[in-house]
């Protein structure tokens, strides 16, 4: 596992781009300081599409991704193989100019992370920085218009302090006409360490000064060194780079155009679109436009586990709940009867071969280990059992998925899922029932309890004495109904 900070971000970043150009797919995942600001909020099945976006939407704007995973999967052509390398991101929203960021925390999450061990320091201290492009646009704009008046006075109290001493120190040091070894001033933030270089290189025609993680080292030259010297550096660029961080991995996933693979992925694209891209907008189809064009091809690997089951007998396919970690654990154990001569999937030896659920690296490793083996089961369906015997290539795997491309998994919701390049499906939820109550006394919570034997249920009030009723499947409709006419306290 690769463990991305902000100390060897721009050392790794080379091998992030190699690895997402020469990507068959990617699979990614992330996790959140948090996902409820309503502490009531909870999934119902008379919810539309656009129900839940908006609630999601209202309740995740205040809360950050604090770690993203990738993995990305490349074809070993002369094997039946994929090799998988894994980066997980700690990110942290760093302070910009003209914009006072803030981040919220949800307990529950952060009893969560810690459970399975979310390293809390790294995030605070070497969490890399992002900016959406609304902030990138600012910034650039205001760089681009800026001088080094208007820039001492966006720093704070103790940037101001952090500037004043570097300053101090460096007059010292080139007055001190017998010391030529250079000089290293240690910066609180990327703002100071530009506005340093700024100040320094416009006052002083001796010097240059280069940069490394919150330092600059400063080095007497000759006024023609300085000349030539300036002519190879941006400082600016510099600037925006450090501000940009992740955000240039997230416009490298989007312009490779690469397969992305998630589980569950609906909450993870909404967090992407807010935290990189731009804030989520008010309209459910525009949200699902703007996903379709950054990622045009995207698998849910919770959708495609209900549609597996429906090709096997629970016999073959007996997981209790398709969580991501059951699901791995069910294809690395008994599932590897029903993968036989599936793809191997080839982690990277170089690191840690430790799993640990609920890492964003890790899970995006497993959800794209799942996606092949669910996949190659789809492929020996489609193509016949000879692929059992013979090697599928990466196309038939691929072309044995397609029909359920952009389809993403909605929990427990009016429809069975999203559909992101076109429209959505037609509802295939049983209609609800109106059940009208014979006595005054039987309250909601009543009603549930007499359902829930017969399957998840949701229940409205309607009007004087009765309510709509919601269920998850067509197999149930018939007993709940039975269930209400056999009441002495409500008819059908």
């Amino acid at each position: 596992m690769n463990e991305v900070l902000n100390s060897n971000f721009d050392a790794v970043y080379p091998r992030i781009e190699n690895a997402i150009n020469n990507a068959a797919f990617i699979a990614i995942d992330a996790e959140m300081s948090g996902i409820h600001s309503e502490r009531n909020l909870k999934n119902s099945l008379f919810d539309t599409l656009n129900d839940r976006y908006m609630a999601w939407k209202r309740n995740i704007q205040q809360f950050v991704i604090v770690q993203f995973g990738i993995t990305t999967f490349y074809r070993v052509p002369s094997n039946n193989a994929y090799k998988a390398d894994s980066f997980s991101f700690y990110l942290f929203p760093r302070s910009i100019p003209l914009k006072n960021r803030q981040l919220s925390w949800e307990v529950e999450a952060i009893d969560f992370l810690y459970k399975h061990g979310f390293d809390f320091n790294k995030f605070l201290v070497g969490g890399i920085s992002y900016i959406d492009e609304t902030d990138e646009s600012l910034l650039r704009d205001h760089i681009a218009h800026g001088d080094v008046e208007n820039y001492l006075s966006l720093l704070s109290y103790d940037e101001e302090e952090n500037f004043k001493e570097c300053k101090s120190k460096v007059y010292e040091w080139i007055s001190n006409k017998l010391e030529n070894a250079p000089l290293k001033l240690e910066v609180i933030t990327p703002m100071v360490q530009y506005v340093l270089h700024k100040d320094l290189r416009n006052n002083y025609n001796d010097i240059w000064i280069t940069s490394d993680n919150k330092s600059i080292n400063v080095m007497k030259i000759s006024s023609n060194a300085q000349d030539d010297l300036f002519k190879k550096g941006n400082l600016e660029e510099a600037l925006l780079d450090v501000y940009l961080g992740f955000s240039k991995v997230f416009k490298l996933l989007s312009s490779s155009k690469k397969t992305i693979i998630g589980h569950n992925i609906l909450l993870d694209l909404m967090f992407m679109h807010q935290q990189f891209y731009k804030p989520l907008p008010d309209s459910y189809k525009e949200f699902k436009s703007n996903i379709h064009t950054l990622f045009p091809q995207i698998y849910d690997t919770k959708f495609l586990s209900f549609e597996l089951r429906k090709l096997h007998s629970r016999d073959e396919v007996n997981w209790k709940i398709n969580s991501l970690n059951i699901l791995y654990e069910y294809f690395t154990t008994q599932g590897r009867i029903t993968t036989y001569n599936s793809p191997e999937i080839i982690f990277n030896e170089e690191f840690s071969h430790k799993k640990n659920y609920h890492s964003a690296g890790w899970d995006s490793y497993f959800c794209g280990y799942v996606f092949v083996k669910m996949a190659h089961i789809f492929c020996v369906k489609k193509f016949g059992t000879g692929l059992e015997e013979r090697t599928a290539s990466h196309s038939e795997l691929m072309s044995s998925v397609k029909d359920f491309i952009n389809s993403i998994n909605i929990t427990r919701g009016n429809e069975m899922y999203m559909k992101l390049d076109g429209e959505d499906p037609v509802l295939s939820r049983p209609q609800w029932l109106h059940v009208k109550l014979k006595s005054p006394s039987l309250d909601i919570k009543q009603l549930m309890e007499k359902f829930s034997s017969y399957g998840s249920v949701d229940v409205m009030p309607f009007a004087r004495r009765r309510v709509l009723v919601a269920v998850s499947s067509h197999n149930t409709v018939s007993n709940k109904r039975n269930k209400a006419s056999d009441s002495p306290q409500m008819i059908k």
